[in-house]
């Protein structure tokens, strides 16, 4: 029973700090939403000692927090780039106190259920690096979505500039009749490119949001082309086969190595598993590994060996292409 109310506890504290972040993500100011369309880097920043953000909550004290701790410039910096790719309008302090919450909040939860040190820092762990992993599948998940879409583009812009539009005009073309991530970093290169940034900056940072191999390759032939002429149009034609065959290529890759991913899979989280149906079965039993010294150790080596298997598994099914 007592399980149940913390449980029930937690999804409410959760939606409440849901409705909080919505809250006041939906009250930024127009000069933040304009810092996704243009390159900050650009802009000199006003030093005068009296400017602060606005905050509207009281989980807002702690982003304000973050906000100020100039040790946190460079960790700040690198989750505002990701969250960037993964097109989540936060800011870094903002993505940093989501952490600290879920680090918090499980942490507290798991020391009243388990009573032991080390599950309880093992949790909070868990739940400082769960927005991280959800972030990360978020961005490898546009990437890959923005490859399938990328061919499909190429095709369009190539056609436009036979029709003779310019450049800009058929990505114009590719921002308003296509959907999906393509769409979306098509027309932030657009508006980037209307407020201010030259050609080759635009694309740099489209290039920077988006690791991907394929839309690198045609940006450097854009640019190539910019400087030196040629028939763009027929370049990205031969592009866009080539970027088809490897898509191909890719898919019968993955259908080949999906058995090994399969097995990976099951063996990784097999023992997870297997250890939380035991806890809620026979909690004593399974509080050994986490009370008794010979049982830490044990707990130790087999996250050790299920990470080194985790490891070879995904680099024998892994291959580039």
């Amino acid at each position: 029973m007592l399980q149940i109310i913390l449980i029930s506890s937690f999804i409410t504290a959760f939606l409440i700090i849901y409705l909080i972040l919505k809250y006041i993500y939906s009250k930024q100011k127009a000069v933040f939403r304009l810092k996704h369309y243009i390159n900050v880097e650009q802009i000199r920043e006003e030093k005068r000692k009296g400017t602060h953000r606005e905050y509207k909550a009281g989980l807002s004290i702690i982003a304000k927090g973050i906000g100020n701790a100039k040790f946190l410039d460079n960790y700040k910096k690198n989750i505002q780039l990701q969250l960037t790719r993964g097109h989540l309008l936060l800011k870094a302090e903002e993505f940093i106190t989501i952490c600290l919450i879920l680090f918090f909040v499980l942490g507290f939860l798991t020391f009243i259920i388990s009573d032991s040190i080390l599950f309880t820092i093992m949790m909070a762990i868990i739940g400082w690096l769960f927005p991280t992993f959800f972030l990360r599948a978020r961005i490898k998940k546009r990437v890959k979505s923005l490859n399938e879409q990328l061919s499909d583009a190429i095709v369009l812009i190539s056609n436009s500039l036979k029709a003779g539009y310019s450049f800009f005009q058929a990505v114009d073309i590719v921002a308003k009749e296509m959907t999906g991530p393509i769409s979306e970093e098509f027309g932030l290169l657009q508006k980037e490119v209307n407020l201010g940034l030259t050609t080759e900056k635009a694309l740099e940072n489209l290039v920077g949001r988006i690791k991907s191999d394929d839309l690198e390759l045609v940006v450097i032939a854009v640019l190539i082309q910019r400087q030196i002429g040629g028939n763009l149009a027929e370049i990205l034609d031969n592009i866009s086969s080539t970027i088809r065959e490897r898509v191909k290529i890719k898919g019968e890759v993955k259908t080949v190595t999906a058995q090994g991913r399969a097995s990976g899979f099951i063996i990784s989280i097999l023992p997870v598993g297997l250890g939380l149906i035991l806890f809620v079965i026979n909690r004593e039993y399974m509080m050994g590994l986490f009370t008794d010294p010979i049982g830490i150790m044990i707990l130790v080596f087999s996250v050790m060996m299920e990470l080194i298997g985790i490891y070879f598994i995904s680099r024998i099914v892994k291959i580039e292409i």
